[in-house]
C-alpha cells in the first residue's frame, strides 16, 4: 500500500531493476479500469526488457484503494503521491509515467504538476470526451489506434502544437482496446522507452 490523499493506494511493484522507473495508469474505474487491465500488462512486457522497475496502482475507491472515485480530478492527485513516495522510497534515478484511455488523461494532467518526471506516455487518449493538461514541459509520446472511436484525431494533433516536445504514433487498424494489436502496441510502446533520453 502506498499512502495517498484520500487513504492507502493499492500498489503492485516490481523493484527487480535499479534506476529508472515507469509507472502506469490504469482506465476508467466506472467501466471495469483497474491496475490489471489487459493494455498495462502489454505495455508493462514492452519495458521489462529494457531493466526498468515498474509500479502499477489502483486509483481511490478501485481494488483495495481508499476513497472513492473523483472523476479525475482527486486521482490527478493520487498520481502525484505516488510518484513522491516513489522518489523518496526507491530514490529512482528517472520517473516516467504511462497512462492509458482515463488513465492518459490523469498522467497529462499529473505530470503537469510533476515537473521532473520524463517522458509520459500517453496510450489511447479519449480525446473526444476528455481534455488533455496542455503546455506540458516534459517529452509526451502518444500511442492510438487510427480505428479508435474515443480518440479525436484531429483535436489531437492541434493539442500536439501547443506542447513542448510530442510525437504521435498511430497504429493502423487498431481500436481503444487494441484488439489483435496487441503486438503492435508493444512494438511502439519498447521503441518509445528505449529511445527516451532519460531511460
Amino acid at each position: 500500500m502506498i499512502p495517498g490523499p484520500a487513504g492507502n493506494l493499492e500498489a503492485m511493484i516490481d523493484d527487480s531493476n535499479e534506476g529508472s522507473w515507469v509507472i502506469f495508469c490504469h482506465p476508467h474505474p466506472l467501466y471495469g479500469g483497474s491496475m490489471f487491465d489487459a493494455v498495462l500488462d502489454t505495455v508493462e512486457k514492452a519495458v521489462a526488457p529494457l531493466n526498468l522497475s515498474t509500479l502499477r496502482f489502483n486509483f481511490r475507491g478501485v481494488g483495495s484503494s481508499d476513497g472513492e472515485h473523483d472523476h479525475g480530478d482527486g486521482e490527478v492527485n493520487d498520481l502525484v503521491s505516488v510518484v513522491e513516495w516513489l522518489r523518496q522510497a526507491k530514490s529512482p534515478s528517472a520517473v516516467s509515467v504511462a497512462g492509458y484511455s482515463f488513465g492518459s488523461v490523469v498522467a497529462s494532467r499529473g505530470v503537469a504538476n510533476c515537473n521532473t518526471v520524463s517522458p509520459v506516455v500517453l496510450i489511447a487518449p479519449p480525446t473526444s470526451s476528455m481534455t488533455l493538461a496542455n503546455d506540458l514541459m516534459v517529452p509526451v509520446r502518444v500511442i492510438v489506434g487510427d480505428a479508435d472511436p474515443f480518440v479525436d484525431l484531429p483535436k489531437l494533433r492541434q493539442w500536439q502544437q501547443h506542447q513542448h516536445d510530442a510525437k504521435i504514433v498511430t497504429i493502423p487498424g487498431a481500436d481503444h482496446f487494441f484488439g489483435d494489436q496487441h503486438q503492435a502496441l508493444q512494438s511502439a510502446t519498447s521503441a518509445i522507452f528505449s529511445e527516451a533520453p532519460r531511460l
